[in-house]
């Protein structure tokens, strides 16, 4: 966790030299990076609020990377225990900055199994600084692990970014992910846009079973806001996967046009379209034929393998904001650095997500989505799953709130026959002082 702990106290520093709101520069329904949606609940932007929560958890079909006796995946069920939570979300503007923070840790211990105890840790820091009228930079860090990923919506975060789709993963195993980005957007007039940046990303897992992953990437975009309420585009983005002990390499070239739109006075709708090469080098796993089989005494053998694609990509997002509430749907079809198991992929997510953070008593968060990977190159079924989740919170006192929650997940692989459902169920209470209701999500 150096990393993050490294990213806070960066983007803390960077805030106490800016100088009452950071203007809206790049139109509607863009996603500008830095601070943009970070932070926010119900819709609104809010102050820092810290949390603590302690509750009572129920899980059942966690999946290790393990195999029984008879060479059967292994699933575990029937966990019971207690878990504490800690968080820290909200953000904070000057005349010429803003800072957005996120970040939700987790300590859970299973009464009958302490063998499966685990941490959850996720922070996204984002800052974005308006230099003059037409220059602006943007920072933003993501960092993290994962031992276990239920509860998390396929693309669920509001940052776009190579490592925030865990939920993809096939195992509940522990994963360190970090991501930095730094851009610079220039405003050549009034209504067009030019912005540049590079990033960098690593992907580490704990089991030698899969493999890790680094990469960097750089982006240009050009915009043009057609009217106050409609902007146009187009992009072109690199990106760079490095797969760790010689499992292979994957370089995309992306390119898209897009359109976002304000629509009456709370939608705000986005559209990305285009087409992505993806050149691919790794292993693959050949099966011999009988004769050849019969001779060396061995079943398979492993090739390399080299392959190019073009591939469609785009992007949909559609959102209502309340002054309590948001209500957004989502699609995505990209590439991906895969799982794991699944390297260089075809990605397809979707989610739709009601969040409301009331003014009295209550929040509420319903989320659900879908999530699938086909390897480019590798030969192996696609991977699809289902998920959706509850959360409800509601003040008892102006600091006690009484939370509870309920997640389950569906993964499949057809052609292996791989089916696996899994849930959690939690309850219990939460410590934050504040004058709205508390939303952990």
């Amino acid at each position: 966790m150096k990393h993050t702990l490294a990213l806070v106290a960066c983007s803390v520093a960077l805030a106490c030299t800016a100088s009452a709101q950071l203007s809206s520069y790049l139109g509607p329904g863009i996603l500008t990076g830095g601070a943009d949606t970070i932070g926010s609940r119900g819709g609104e932007q809010l102050d820092l609020r810290f949390f603590a929560d302690a509750t009572a958890v129920y899980d059942n079909g966690l999946q290790p990377v393990s195999v029984d006796s008879k060479g059967d995946l292994v699933q575990i069920g029937g966990l019971y225990g207690v878990q504490a939570d800690i968080g820290l979300y909200g953000s904070h503007s000057w005349r010429v900055a803003l800072l957005g923070l996120d970040y939700k840790g987790d300590f859970r211990e299973y009464v009958n199994n302490s063998q499966y105890d685990s941490s959850n840790h996720f922070l996204t820091l984002g800052y974005t600084y308006q230099k003059s009228r037409r220059l602006y930079f943007d920072f933003r860090g993501i960092g993290g692990l994962y031992s276990d990923y239920l509860g998390i919506a396929p693309g669920e975060s509001s940052v776009p970014a190579v490592v925030t789709n865990p939920s993809l993963l096939l195992f509940d195993d522990r994963t360190y992910f970090l991501q930095g980005d730094a851009s610079v957007t220039y405003l050549l007039s009034a209504r067009a846009s030019f912005t540049a940046s590079g990033e960098g990303y690593t992907v580490q897992r704990q089991s030698s079973a899969l493999v890790s992953m680094d990469g960097y990437g750089a982006r240009g975009k050009f915009q043009y806001r057609l009217s106050r309420v409609t902007s146009v585009g187009v992009e072109y983005d690199r990106d760079h996967y490095q797969y760790q002990n010689f499992f292979g390499n994957s370089d995309i070239n992306n390119y898209n046009a897009f359109v976002a739109t304000q629509l009456g006075r709370s939608w705000t709708f986005s559209l990305s379209a285009g087409a992505y090469q993806v050149s691919t080098v790794g292993l693959q796993t050949v099966t011999l034929a009988p004769a050849i089989a019969a001779l060396l005494g061995v079943s398979s053998t492993v090739h390399t393998f080299a392959a190019d694609n073009w591939l469609p990509s785009g992007r949909a997002t559609l959102v209502r904001k309340f002054k309590n509430a948001s209500l957004a749907f989502a699609y995505a079809q990209a590439a991906a650095p895969g799982n794991g198991v699944y390297l260089s992929s075809r990605s397809d997510n979707g989610t739709a997500t009601l969040s409301y953070a009331g003014v009295r008593k209550a929040s509420i968060n319903v989320t659900g989505g879908y999530a699938a990977l086909s390897s480019i190159g590798q030969g192996i079924p696609p991977y699809q799953m289902f998920v959706g989740g509850a959360h409800v919170s509601y003040n008892l006192t102006h600091s006690l709130h009484a939370v509870a929650g309920y997640d389950i997940r569906e993964q499949e692989i057809q052609v292996a026959g791989y089916r696996r459902t899994s849930y959690r169920a939690s309850v219990g209470l939460a410590f934050s002082p504040g004058s709205l209701p508390l939303s952990l999500w």
